[in-house]
C-alpha cells in the first residue's frame, strides 16, 4: 500500500478553500497550501491507502542540481541529507574523488553521472538517516531508474517536485520542467496515521488571524495544513523593525488558538499540541537556501570589558549588512536574533545560541534561554554598557525583538540600539534604549539587559 501525493501549484489564496473542498471530495485525507513567496500556493493533497504503507508517490516537474557545473549552487554549499561527517557512508560514486577546485561544499563535489536526486522530504516519515540508506524509484517516459537521496530541495517556489542529477535527468529523457514519478520508500513500520474525518476549510483565515494577532503588523500565511476538522497554519507577522511566527489551530471551526510564537517556528517540532503528520506537512514550508557567511569568526575575549569592546567595535561594522538572504527568516523580516548572532561570533568566535549544525540561532526564545542561562542579567538599564545584549523576550502573540547596546548620547534613554530592521531586511541603529522600551513594554514585553560572560565563548 502506499501514501500519493498530488500538486496543484499557482492556487490564489482566495481558492484555496475551494481547492481543499474538491480534494477532500476526491479522498484525500491531509491537504496542505504553501506559500510560494510570489503570492500564490502550492497545494500538496495526501491519499491514504487503507492497510500497511509502504511507499510515496509524488509526480511532478522536475530540474536538475549539482555537480562542478552547476552554477546555481554556491561554491561551499551543503547538502540536506550528507555532511562532512557522513559522507564517507555515501553509495559509492554519488561524490567525485576529489573536491572541484574552487570549491568546499559537497553540492558541487556530487558525481553528475551518479543516480542521486533532492526532494522535500518529510523527515517525520523518513528521516535522513533512513533516506542515506535507501533508494528512490524515479519514472518517466516510461522508463525507472533507482537513485539515491541526497538533498532536500527544491523551494516550494520553483513548483517543481524534485531535482535530479544531470545522468540520472539523461537516463530517463528529462529535461527541466519536464514530468517525473518518484516512489519513496517508507521505513518498516512507519505510517501516517488517516484522520477520521475529510479535510475542510471551515474559516476564514485571515480575518481569525487578524482578530487574534497584533494588528500593528502585517500579516501573511506561511502554510496552512487541514488535518481532518482541524486546521493548523502559520502566520509571518512583519513590522517596521521586528516580526515573529506564530502557529494557529482551530478544531471543528471553533475559535482558533495560537500554540506557538516565536521568532522563527518553522521547522516545527511535533508534540501533545501538534501530531507528527502535522508538523511534517507544516515543514514543507521550510525552505533550503545555501548559508551565508558575512565574515570569519572572531577569537573568545578574556574579560567582561574585552567581550564589550569587540562587540560594539563589530556591532559598528555590521550596519548596513543585508539580512535579505538569511535562510528561514522570511528574507531578513525574521531576522533580529540571527543578527545578533552573527554579531557575536565576527566580535566573539561563536553565536550566543545556535541551531541545528551550530548554524545562528533564529529565535528570540532560543536567545533568551542561552542569555539566562550562560551570561550576566543587568539589575536596570543603567548597568547596560556598549556591546551588551537587550531583549525583549516574546509573550504570547506579542513578539519580542533584540539588538546591541551602542553609544550613549547624553542619557541613558538616549542611548543607541542597534539591531535588525525588518522593513529593510537590514542591520541598523534603529532604536534608542528608550524608544526600544516605550515599544515593547507598551506591547506587555519585559525588556531586559544582558552582559556576555567570556567563558561561554572558550
Amino acid at each position: 500500500m502506499s501514501l500519493e501525493i498530488q500538486v496543484m501549484n499557482e492556487v490564489p489564496e482566495d481558492s484555496l478553500k475551494a481547492i481543499v473542498k474538491s480534494f477532500a471530495q476526491d479522498g484525500a485525507k491531509i491537504v496542505t497550501a504553501i506559500n510560494d513567496s510570489k503570492g500564490k500556493f502550492s497545494v500538496e493533497a495526501t491519499f491514504i491507502d487503507p492497510g500497511p504503507q509502504t511507499s510515496i508517490i509524488i509526480s511532478g516537474k522536475m530540474s536538475t542540481f549539482g555537480g562542478p557545473q552547476d552554477m546555481g549552487v554556491g561554491a561551499n554549499e551543503g547538502l540536506a541529507i550528507y555532511d562532512a561527517s557522513n559522507a564517507g557512508t555515501a553509495p559509492a560514486g554519488l561524490f567525485l574523488d576529489a573536491q572541484p577546485q574552487g570549491t568546499t561544499g559537497l553540492a558541487r563535489r556530487l558525481n553528475p553521472a551518479f543516480n542521486y536526486l533532492a526532494c522535500r522530504w518529510d523527515y517525520s516519515t523518513t528521516p535522513q538517516d533512513f533516506l542515506r540508506g535507501a533508494t528512490v524509484t524515479v519514472s518517466a517516459n516510461g522508463k525507472s531508474v533507482t537513485a539515491s537521496p541526497a538533498d532536500w530541495g527544491p523551494n516550494v517556489a520553483t513548483g517543481r517536485i524534485a531535482d535530479l542529477s544531470p545522468g540520472l535527468a539523461h537516463a530517463l529523457h528529462l529535461d527541466t520542467d519536464d514530468n517525473c514519478t518518484l516512489r519513496i520508500p517508507m521505513p518498516a513500520g512507519a505510517q501516517i496515521a488517516a484522520p477520521a474525518t475529510s479535510p475542510a476549510l471551515p474559516i476564514d483565515i485571515r480575518a481569525v488571524s487578524a482578530a487574534i494577532l497584533p494588528a500593528n503588523m502585517a500579516h501573511s500565511l506561511a502554510v496552512v495544513t487541514a488535518y481532518g476538522d482541524t486546521l493548523y497554519w502559520v502566520i509571518n507577522l512583519v513590522g517596521s523593525d521586528d516580526g515573529g511566527q506564530s502557529l494557529l489551530r482551530s478544531v471543528g471551526g471553533a475559535a482558533a488558538q495560537a500554540i506557538l510564537n516565536n521568532t522563527v517556528v518553522l521547522p516545527v517540532q511535533s508534540g501533545p499540541d501538534i501530531p507528527d503528520a502535522v508538523a511534517g506537512e507544516l515543514n514543507k514550508a521550510v525552505r533550503k537556501d545555501p548559508s551565508i557567511i558575512s565574515g570569519p569568526p572572531g577569537t573568545a575575549p578574556a574579560t567582561s570589558s574585552e567581550a564589550r569592546a569587540k562587540m560594539f567595535a563589530a556591532t559598528r561594522a555590521f550596519v548596513g549588512h543585508s539580512t535579505r538572504n538569511v535562510p528561514g527568516t522570511q528574507n531578513g523580516n525574521l531576522a533580529c536574533a540571527w543578527a545578533v548572532n552573527e554579531v557575536a561570533r565576527i566580535a566573539l568566535g561563536k553565536p550566543i545560541s545556535t541551531e541545528r549544525h551550530g548554524d545562528n540561532g533564529l529565535g528570540t526564545d532560543g536567545l533568551f534561554e542561552a542569555l539566562k542561562a550562560g551570561h550576566t542579567r543587568l539589575k536596570s538599564k543603567k548597568d547596560a554598557r556598549a556591546g551588551d545584549v537587550i531583549i525583549a523576550p516574546t509573550i504570547g502573540v506579542n513578539h519580542g525583538h533584540t539588538g546591541i547596546v551602542g553609544e550613549t548620547n547624553g542619557s541613558v534613554d538616549a542611548t543607541q540600539i542597534f539591531s535588525n530592521s525588518s522593513g529593510h531586511a537590514a542591520f541598523a541603529q534603529n532604536f534608542s534604549i528608550g524608544s526600544f522600551q516605550q515599544h515593547y513594554e507598551a506591547n506587555g514585553l519585559e525588556v531586559l539587559f544582558f552582559s556576555l560572560k567570556p567563558a561561554a565563548f572558550v
